[in-house]
């Protein structure tokens, strides 16, 4: 056994994993986009089970730290590649749909996780802990057998010059030929995009962080790493993280109860991740995350207030709002919070932009898990209104600044920022409207482009013809 730990010491060590995923979101950046996403999921996967190996086998704090910070680095390499993957090859009319089952299967996780430590609970021995952390490496192992299964993204195959590869990937995905019209349709619009940003040359790593060119990269950056800012400073690992803690230590809860409360908050929250599954390409990324923020904003209020007292009927109240909160947050902010930022970036700094959101995403958490103790210990239940606070300005951030994605292309989003930018994206109504293509639409759109050489007619004029006529609805 390693001891017991101090407030402090907790919190380095849970926290500790944060820097780990903060320093594969640095890696990403350096060496993601040479390597290509699928490459980079097998590399993250790799170091993932080479950090939970140590730390099973740890017998200091000291061991554990190092090997978090190993693991870390695995998971931040791959949050950074996994979503990109996603975007660059699921079609424009349920993308959202598609990308929520990325973040259904991480609550899942979560849930899996707290029942493992209470089935450990009563093992007399470092079996409590040592079992539920070698458990990442089967899910890491399960990873790299689905690997083969898995293509390379056409869009990263077309600006690294493989067209021929990127059309058959296209083809795959869509069951259809190579020589299908949807299919040569889906290639020119991208390989249009390609060779405009091919124009600008290879980027800089400065060049991410400025507005210079037409990509407008430095809006769209901080635009990526809102909703995974959002992620984090919304509280919701405070509860993820402690709390069984914060149930038995401020609720009065035993040690078992609390365990079972929150492995059952946490199955709870799992069943609530799915349900934006119907939605979210419906009413929209945007209102997605303004409705979650406002329902996790007033639980936070209430919980606050509730720990203001020590009755029962209080106690039973916040434990009611800590489940109601996280159904709250996996309704919308964490779904958009894993999708928007590789939606929202240029193909030319995707990988580097992406990788700057998750690096801020996992410091983020760092900071959080870190601070959350001493919080506690500190100001009590008076914590949580900081939290809620927090949550509610997410409403004007969302309405102001951000642009909707769902039902467009990457291609068309990009367009977007190109043909009419400003810094308050969120108030040109032609920015967020919710775009309602079928399959069928779709189909249509992408076998209208097929021919556009022989037509002299560049895909974006063909688009917005298309767009005068076309059955697809907006709201």
């Amino acid at each position: 056994m390693l001891g017991d730990p101090s407030p402090t010491l907790t919190g380095l060590v849970a926290a500790i994993y944060d820097i780990g995923c903060a320093l594969g979101a640095i890696a990403a950046f350096l060496f993601g986009e040479k390597i290509g996403r699928k490459r980079s999921i097998i590399v993250a996967n790799v170091i993932v089970i080479v950090g939970a190996a140590i730390q099973t086998a740890c017998f200091s704090y000291a061991q554990m730290v190092v090997a978090r910070i190993i693991a870390g680095v695995g998971v931040g390499f791959s949050t950074v590649a996994v979503p990109i993957l996603q975007t660059e090859t699921l079609p424009a009319h349920n993308r959202g749909a598609m990308l929520v089952v990325q973040s259904g299967l991480i609550i899942i996780g979560v849930a899996t996780a707290s029942w493992l430590c209470f089935g450990c609970l009563y093992a007399n021995s470092s079996l409590q802990w040592r079992f539920p952390i070698a458990c990442q490496m089967l899910f890491s192992g399960l990873c790299l057998l689905d690997c083969p299964f898995i293509c390379e993204t056409p869009r990263w195959l077309a600006k690294h010059g493989r067209v021929d590869e990127a059309r058959h990937v296209i083809a795959r995905l869509l069951d259809k030929n190579d020589e299908d019209p949807e299919v040569k349709g889906q290639l020119n619009e991208i390989m249009e995009v390609v060779n405009l940003e091919a124009e600008m040359g290879e980027p800089t790593w400065g060049e991410v962080f400025t507005n210079a060119t037409k990509t407008r990269n430095l809006q769209r950056l901080v635009l990526g790493m809102g909703p995974f800012m959002m992620n984090q400073w919304s509280g919701i690992n405070v509860l993820c993280y402690y709390l069984a803690y914060i149930l038995q230590n401020y609720l009065d809860f035993s040690t078992e109860m609390s365990l079972i409360l929150a492995s059952v908050a946490f199955t709870q929250y799992a069943v609530f991740s799915w349900p934006p599954f119907f939605y979210m390409d419906r009413i929209g990324r945007r209102w997605t995350v303004m409705l979650s923020s406002a329902g996790c904003a007033a639980c936070m209020f209430v919980i606050a207030g509730c720990l203001l007292s020590t009755s029962y009927a209080c106690a039973a109240a916040a434990t009611a709002f800590m489940f109601l909160y996280m159904d709250c947050f996996t309704l919308g902010i964490l779904p958009v919070s894993w999708s928007y930022a590789a939606e929202t970036q240029p193909l030319r700094i995707r990988n580097k932009a992406m990788a700057v959101g998750v690096f801020s995403h996992w410091l983020s958490n760092f900071v959080v898990v870190m601070v959350t103790p001493i919080g506690l210990d500190n100001i009590g239940g008076n914590f949580f209104w900081v939290w809620g606070v927090i949550c509610f300005l997410f409403i004007p951030l969302t309405y102001y600044f951000g642009v909707e994605t769902s039902g467009r292309t990457l291609e068309q989003v990009d367009r977007m920022f190109m043909d009419e930018p400003r810094i308050m994206m969120g108030l040109n109504p032609n920015h967020t409207k919710v775009v309602k293509y079928s399959k069928e639409d779709e189909e249509k759109r992408f076998a209208a482009f097929a021919d556009i050489k022989e037509r002299k007619m560049s895909v974006s004029e063909m688009d917005r013809r298309l767009s005068v006529g076309s059955g697809a609805s907006s709201a």
